[in-house]
């Protein structure tokens, strides 16, 4: 079984799954327990069954244990190969492949749900989170939007919306709201790559009053009340600027550039990074939080240090 095998060279397992190993034994208990309360009352196409009872993964399954199943979930997450080709590799057919895909992506999702490190979706999501948390300092956050290739659309509508004049390709896009120490807290609807940053931010989520944002020239003019914005100068036209604007903008990119490394590791999964194929259960429009969640999950097993 490819678990087996990869657990006994740790740089294969971290190059296919995008998990260490100790990463993975962390989420495996949660994942076990979503996974049986799943398929108890469902089955491998998600229908609902007529009689509940305890499962049990048959002996001639293709994955034949909870941890061949999670790996087979996140390596084709980490990888995004061809469902034929994740197929071969572990030995099942093309159908097989895309049902355990879209079933263990919904397993996956809950189990992360259960751990609490799946990010808020809506505005009231998030600032009901952050209402919950302890006010002991203020509260800092860093705001980003993140493009993602999808395969270019047949409708001639679809294929203006989403072509992004940045990238150009055919883009979806999310915004991502992170605190000072990398985790995001805040993943946005998916929408067209052609969206403004500041259109998605005046339309999608909001921040508490008396909070700080750090964010890019991008959001010009977007200054919520009680809000301290933090921003880089924008260079005035035919003009140059000051040495000590030119200081200050690097101190903040210094410190904005947090949101990228976050958005960088959640694209460890080829997924989000590549172009993603999937059209079935709204796959595109999810997969992201997944990402961003597994990339969560990360931090709380070993949190990023932070010197203010």
């Amino acid at each position: 079984m490819r678990y087996e095998n990869w657990q006994k060279r740790p740089e294969r397992f971290l190059a296919m799954t995008g998990y260490t190993h100790e990463q993975f034994l962390e989420l495996l208990p949660m994942f076990e327990d979503a996974h049986n309360e799943y398929f108890t009352h469902n089955d491998i196409n998600g229908k609902r069954r007529k009689n509940t009872c305890a499962f049990v993964i048959y002996k001639n399954s293709p994955l034949p244990t909870i941890q061949e199943r999670l790996v087979f979930i996140l390596s084709y997450l980490k990888l995004n190969p061809i469902q034929q080709q994740h197929a071969v590799l572990f030995d099942m057919e093309q159908k097989q492949c895309n049902q355990f895909v879209h079933t263990l992506k919904l397993v996956l999702d809950k189990s992360l749900e259960n751990l609490e490190v799946m990010p808020s979706e809506t505005s009231r999501e998030f600032l009901d989170a952050l209402a919950k948390e302890p006010q002991t300092a203020p509260q800092i956050f860093i705001h980003d939007g993140t493009e993602r290739e999808i395969p270019r659309p047949q409708d001639p509508d679809e294929q203006a919306e989403n072509y992004s004049g940045k990238k150009k390709k055919h883009t979806v896009k999310n915004a991502v709201i992170i605190n000072m120490f990398c985790v995001i807290l805040f993943v946005g609807a998916t929408v067209s790559g052609k969206t403004h940053d500041k259109k998605i931010a005046d339309t999608q989520y909001g921040f508490p009053s008396g909070a700080e944002l750090w964010q890019d020239t991008g959001y010009q003019g977007y200054n919520p009340a009680g809000v301290k914005i933090v921003q880089p100068v924008k260079k005035p036209k035919n003009k140059e600027l000051t040495k000590e604007q030119k200081v200050e903008n690097t101190r903040i990119s210094s410190v904005r550039v947090r949101v990228e490394h976050a958005i960088g590791s959640v694209k460890r999964m080829r997924i989000v990074k590549d172009e993603c194929r999937l059209r079935k259960n709204n796959f595109v429009k999810t997969i992201f939080h997944t990402c961003a969640a597994l990339h969560n999950l990360r931090l709380k097993i070993k949190p990023f240090k932070y010197d203010s």
